[in-house]
């Protein structure tokens, strides 16, 4: 086979691949509904989330991999919004299983979008050391994820998952019981949003760690505030959009710093194997350096703004 014609099929190949992930798409949600209920609503699309991507994944497609990290955010945050409701004890089985395959995931996906940015960057001196190193990483990392995904310990954590989310014994009659789901979205989502803001208050001299905290605080809050914003009063959907907007933009810029901070520490570790001094690599992802800080003084206008925001 010629070098052309191989060049094609792999390219082919590539695009066939990147077709095979699926993306999350919102639960079909309504008023008559318990909590109990549309958590469960919730928690299966994410669970069909994580299963229909798990083959495309271990295939090494990126996006799937990307799209099975926001289905198991979105369930673990949809636990947590709903945790009135649902027995800890219960939970408690599976929320350690959960910490073991976002670690995994993880792991891969970073490496995913350090190598997408080594690869996109200006400079083209890295990239001529980058060949054999990077691949060699990556083939081992995401063979690493791949045995997970296939592994008995993932399967059982799927089935054991499907159980607690169909089969679960519901909780024991509280004050909140009888509320209704688009009050008690209502309310929940207020705390959350006040919660937020006031972790933010600080943001500006917060180390890199509690930036990071702080994001996936406003992830889970823009992920279940897409979810339930169908059931939210008209009146507030002007609010809510504007909230939303706020959100990604937040996700958005303090993932820019986060992807940074795992880069730097990436990078680092191709030095030794490319025999290269390291500043070339680490300069690709600036920690704490001028774009950092205009990064850092977007993100805390954003803040300020969502601050004066009232949307529940």
């Amino acid at each position: 086979m010629t070098g052309a014609r191989q060049s094609r099929l792999n390219r082919s190949r590539s695009k066939q691949q990147r077709g095979r992930h699926r993306c999350y798409k919102l639960p079909r949600l309504s008023a008559t509904m318990t909590c109990q209920e549309a958590f469960r609503a919730i928690a299966r699309g994410c669970l069909d989330d994580l299963a229909a991507n798990q083959q495309a994944t271990c295939e090494g497609d990126p996006e799937a991999l990307h799209q099975m990290r926001i289905a198991l955010t979105r369930l673990r945050t949809a636990r947590s919004f709903f945790s009135s409701f649902i027995p800890s004890s219960e939970w408690s089985n599976v929320k350690g299983e959960l910490k073991w395959l976002n670690k995994h995931l993880s792991r891969a996906r970073d490496l995913d979008v350090t190598i997408a940015r080594l690869l996109s960057a200006d400079d083209k001196s890295p990239k001529q050391s980058l060949g054999r190193a990077w691949r060699k990483t990556w083939s081992t990392s995401h063979r690493k994820l791949s045995l997970t995904l296939r592994s008995k310990r993932y399967r059982m954590l799927l089935r054991d998952m499907s159980i607690w989310i169909e089969n679960g014994k519901k909780s024991s009659a509280t004050p909140q019981s009888s509320t209704s789901l688009a009050t008690y979205s209502a309310r929940r989502l207020d705390r959350w949003h006040k919660k937020l803001i006031k972790k933010s208050r600080a943001f500006e001299n917060m180390n890199s760690s509690q930036r990071h905290r702080l994001r996936i605080k406003a992830k889970r809050l823009r992920y279940i505030l897409e979810t339930i914003e169908s059931l939210l009063p008209s009146q507030s959907l002007g609010k809510i959009q504007e909230l939303l907007k706020s959100l990604r933009k937040i996700q958005k810029l303090l993932g820019h710093l986060n992807d940074a901070e795992q880069g730097h520490a990436i990078a680092a570790t191709f030095v030794k194997p490319t025999h290269d001094n390291g500043k070339r690599w680490r300069s690709l992802f600036p920690a704490g350096q001028k774009s950092s800080k205009r990064t850092i003084k977007a993100a805390a206008l954003i803040l300020r703004q969502m601050a004066e925001l009232k949307p529940f």
